[in-house]
């Protein structure tokens, strides 16, 4: 009996313990005392809850910013010693927290592409985006960062990851997926451009910037041809190939062959 209540209050304590530091860790004013000592608490407790505690230090800014780059780089190295068996379930966890998207995510991202292999690092980036999903959000910074991280990836899982987030509810979250989806040119992301290229719904910025992209990717229009000649921004126009061309460029070697829509 005594030894079963000397554990539940262990318990207790550990989990107060743990309940403080986390508030500790995330003090933003003062001279930093309290936040190294949650830092020490949690380095020295290891494991998963310890990384994870860890991690909450890079939820805020401090004012002074000197400080505050250092306390962050002193805590990436503490991670970084932790190993990823231990640090990469607690990013996850963190990425995918109840208030993910206000949760910071560059110098996590940092941690988690030092300790883990590129297609770990993909995998928990793609689970973070299925997550957040392509409802609106009033903070879309936090989906613009992983689908900008995501692209830097060669790895065929990468761009059906990024195609849904061309239908987002925010224009800088397509924004970010078209010039993801651009930078990897995989054709598979075609027909969703061109559909986005000619919806009444799209605002002329995003449509422009659609069409810039295929343009650059010289992917051909076909099936779409009289819609996308409806919407064109001026200046462009498509040429005999089906591609999107702009005013005064030079005829592509295809442009012998017309597209059959």
């Amino acid at each position: 009996m005594i030894s079963n209540w000397l554990q539940r209050m262990r318990k207790r304590r550990h989990a107060w313990n743990i309940t403080k530091n986390k508030k500790r860790i995330k003090m933003r004013y003062g001279q930093g005392e309290e936040r190294y000592q949650a830092i020490e608490f949690f380095n020295e407790l290891g494991g998963q809850q310890g990384a994870a505690g860890l991690l909450e230090r890079f939820m805020v800014k401090v004012d002074h910013s000197i400080r505050d780059e250092e306390e962050k780089q002193d805590v990436f190295n503490r991670l970084a010693s932790f190993g990823k068996q231990d640090v990469v379930p607690a990013i996850e966890e963190y990425l995918n927290r109840r208030d993910a998207s206000k949760v910071p995510v560059t110098w996590p991202m940092k941690v988690l592409d030092r300790l883990a292999q590129p297609e770990e690092v993909v995998t928990v980036l793609i689970r973070a985006l299925e997550k957040l999903g392509i409802e609106y959000t009033k903070e879309p910074e936090r989906k613009v960062v992983l689908l900008s991280q995501l692209a830097e990836y060669s790895d065929p899982r990468v761009a059906p990851a990024l195609i849904p987030f061309l239908r987002d509810h925010r224009d800088e979250v397509k924004l970010e997926a078209l010039s993801a989806i651009t930078r990897k040119a995989d054709e598979s992301a075609r027909e969703a451009m061109l559909d986005l290229l000619v919806d009444p719904e799209t605002p002329m910025r995003l449509r422009a910037s659609i069409a810039e992209s295929l343009m650059t990717l010289g992917w051909l229009v076909k099936g779409y041809r009289k819609k996308v000649e409806e919407v064109l921004p001026e200046g462009l126009h498509i040429d005999r190939s089906g591609r999107i061309k702009g005013r005064g460029t030079s005829p592509s070697p295809d442009d012998a062959e017309e597209e059959e829509d």
